[in-house]
């Protein structure tokens, strides 16, 4: 079981630190960013100006290729399939740097404005397995603008240990076609991604030298909300390890699966510790059997040196089994286990050289740890002693105690960990989003117009409560803009809407009041969130002042602090404004208790009618977050099996341990029963220093749990339940029934026995 767990964290750590590796040019690619200074730090951007890409291009020799990346919503329509999608605007350099490797088709046709490229999971969800090169696909960008594409590549399935895609590419000169006012020049307005090719990484220090003037340019033209600090690059290969602390990039962060590898191995190394400790125990046991044989080795010329090289020999033949028997484990049940749990494939290889060499590794570490001090300790007998029956074998042997005592903290932390994590799973099921999300509906709207044709028809359904508009949506959309005081910047989230949504979506208001449901109200007016008032430690937030794009804004009320996003995710510093009706995109509903469901099938009938060319796209507020819920459940079920292989493994240690003990006083045991002794003075007997052993691997291995158990959940969620001792009171009642279920087999073993079998001498 042991070896099997390292199998899966082998292949775990194989497929992340494969990342992005199999683009040819990944370490002569690099994501431009930039540097601001937010609030007294500064903070890494991965956005750039628009402009930037192309006087790049003119003005560095050293830059082989630029690829300009920027990300709109459209809706596609092929026949009778019609979806909302993401397309991702491209310079037709983006398959020469990003090596995506494709099923049809050419690559260098994306230098035509008229074709298009799509990702086989979007050619297969149009088309179905069927070659679409050829096909036209129309691409509608508002309800005026549309314009038809050609299909001339179709990518081949992505590999999984990548983080930067594309559902669609087209040329990024059709950003004209979608937005006539669109300004290729503008320093004012940033595209999501600028990349340069290098033919030599080393020519980076020169290119760098020379980007002062384009900071200066771009300082110049915005407003000082928008001044950087700095430009700076990232090299595509170590993109994704360094995505977490780079905003708006177009990288999908590995923070978290680095951190898995840690604690992983961490694992790892307690499971092959239990597994060791554990054989060590039952191989001094079974040896216990094999006395004679030492003793007539040692009486026919054996030396010592001898026997240990025979029994670390068998040892490691033995493991060798278990490690074929650990990789079929690990290949067969573990690891898909884990990618179905999580929904994704590792594309593990028994062909890969470096597999082999971990194997080779842990056979060598495990067969000699497991091994080396059974045989030590065996081949020290002298060959008379054995021969005459004088030996005392295993009896008061510290090590073997001392061994099962780590057996049983590993055990008792491991368990924790399994309690705690399905602690903190229900826990987090059960904590409140800050708002109403249960009886809330939202629907994503083209313009004004399409708001007030819906508004008026769903008004009209008896579940609905209350109806708002918003430009942004909780869990869907947000600004981030800057907020001026007198002594220093701010960064927050910004949230248009207008006055009913506080009531529509429950959020909850601390102080002061909410917008005037009067048009042309409240316009230089905000409401903020509890946590931005924290951390300006204003003591009356009511009627503070700042600004905003030069505007100045008061506040008039104070909303409790709620998620946007999930729990993974820090509460950000919030600010709402009201928003204009004609940028309202969202319509949010507050419905009947229990009529959710209802509704919505309700309103996307209607949307049909209403809107026959346009796909519905709207959900259940509840249903915003995606599949949170479904991730932190998992983490239990992984601890939970975790738990459950070392408690098994702790089980045997002892099962060994006290399989020694009695196997070398069945004799004594045997008398005791003769003269009259009755289970408690039989139990007595057995349990006596076992219950020493059992105390003292509790006091040690419950407040470790504990503390490390702390630790782990501080570090890996954002929020989490508060912790206690519980978990671990619980952990100690399992573990302890647990013991106490296995001492009991034994005693049972005895108390069966036949005394007259126990007396019998050869």
């Amino acid at each position: 079981m042991a070896i099997g767990v390292c199998v899966f964290i082998y292949a775990f750590a194989n497929w992340t630190y494969s990342t992005d590796q199999f683009h040819r040019y990944k370490n002569e690619v690099f994501l431009v960013t930039f540097l601001a200074n937010r609030d007294g730090t500064l903070q890494q951007y991965g956005q750039t100006p628009r402009p930037l890409g192309e006087m790049l291009r003119k003005d560095f020799a050293h830059i082989k290729k630029v690829c300009r990346v920027d990300d709109r919503n459209v809706v596609l329509k092929y026949e009778g399939n019609t979806f909302h999608e993401r397309v991702r605007y491209t310079d037709p350099e983006f398959l020469e740097m990003f090596t995506f490797p494709l099923k049809w088709g050419t690559s260098n046709s994306l230098s035509d404005v008229n074709n298009i490229i799509l990702s086989e999971k979007m050619s297969i969800k149009y088309f179905g397995e069927e070659n679409p090169i050829g096909q036209n696909i129309l691409m509608k960008f508002d309800k005026v603008k549309n314009k038809v594409f050609k299909i001339t590549g179709v990518a081949k399935s992505f590999p999984r240990a990548r983080t930067i895609g594309f559902d669609f590419l087209i040329n990024f000169e059709n950003l004209q076609v979608s937005d006539p006012d669109y300004d290729f020049q503008d320093w004012n307005s940033f595209v999501n991604a600028t990349l340069i090719q290098v033919d030599n990484p080393s020519d980076l220090e020169s290119i760098e030298q020379g980007m002062e003037k384009y900071r200066i340019i771009q300082n110049e033209a915005v407003k000082k909300d928008w001044a950087i600090a700095a430009f700076a690059f990232e090299p595509l290969a170590t993109l994704h390890e360094r995505s977490e602390d780079i905003r708006d990039d177009i990288s999908r962060s590995s923070k978290d699966n680095y951190a898995s590898i840690v604690f992983l191995s961490i694992i790892g190394i307690f499971m092959l510790a239990l597994a060791c400790f554990n054989y060590i125990n039952i191989a001094i046991v079974s040896v216990a059997k094999r006395l004679k044989e030492i003793g007539i080795r040692k009486s026919i010329g054996a030396t010592r040196k001898i026997v240990v090289v025979q029994f670390l020999s068998e040892n490691i033949v033995i493991t060798f089994f278990s490690l074929i028997l650990g990789l079929g484990l690990g290949v067969s049940v573990i690891i898909p286990w884990f990618e179905q749990m999580w929904g994704f494939n590792m594309a593990f290889q028994l062909m890969d050289k470096n597999l082999w060499l971990y194997l080779s590794a842990i056979l060598l570490l495990t067969g000699v740890a497991s091994g080396l001090y059974p045989s030590l300790y065996i081949s020290k007998f002298q060959s008379i002693e054995i021969l005459k029956g004088s030996v005392k074998f295993g009896r008061k042997n510290p090590v073997t105690k001392l061994l099962l005592v780590f057996q049983l903290i590993l055990a008792c932390i491991l368990i924790t960990s399994a309690v705690m994590f399905t602690q903190n799973s229900i826990y987090l099921a059960n904590r409140s989003w800050g708002y109403n999300q249960r009886e809330a509906l939202y629907i994503s709207v083209s313009d004004h117009s399409d708001f007030e044709k819906l508004k008026v028809i769903v008004a009209q359904n008896p579940n609905v409560m209350s109806i708002a508009g918003s430009s942004h949506h909780l869990g869907k959309s947000n600004a981030t803009t800057v907020l001026h005081m007198p002594d220093r910047e701010y960064e927050a989230d910004q949230l248009s809407v207008d006055a009913k949504y506080f009531e529509t979506m429950g959020l909850h208001l601390a102080a002061g009041r909410v917008f005037n449901n009067q048009e042309g109200s409240d316009k230089q007016t905000v409401i903020v969130n509890e946590l931005l008032v924290k951390n300006m430690a204003w003591s009356q937030p009511i009627g503070q002042q700042f600004e905003i794009d030069s505007s100045r804004f008061v506040v008039i009320g104070v909303v409790k602090d709620f998620h946007s996003y999930s729990f993974f995710i820090p509460i950000n510093p919030t600010i709402f404004r009201v928003a204009d009706k004609a940028d309202f995109r969202f319509l949010s509903l507050k419905v009947r208790p229990g009529s959710t469901l209802e509704t919505y099938k309700a309103i996307q009938t209607q949307w049909a009618v209403l809107f026959p060319d346009d796909p519905f796209q709207g959900g259940c507020q509840e249903d915003v977050w995606g599949n949170y819920y479904e991730e932190i459940s998992i983490h239990g079920k992984f601890w939970r099996a975790v738990a459950f292989m070392a408690l098994m493994l702790a089980i045997l240690g002892l099962y060994g341990l006290m399989s020694l003990n009695v196997a070398g006083r069945v004799r004594e045991f045997s008398i005791r029963k003769v003269l009259g002794a009755g289970l408690k003075n039989i139990a007595a007997s057995i349990t006596r220093q076992y219950l020493i052993l059992f105390a003292a691997a509790l006091i040690i291995g419950a407040p470790a749990s504990y503390i490390l158990l702390k630790f782990v959940l501080e570090y890996a969620y954002t929020y989490h339940m508060p912790i206690n001792y519980s978990g671990v009171v619980m952990a100690v009642a399992i573990l302890i029934l647990v013991l106490l279920t296995t001492v009991s087999l034994q005693l049972r073993r005895v108390l069966k026995s036949n005394p007259v079998d126990g007396l019998k001498v050869e």
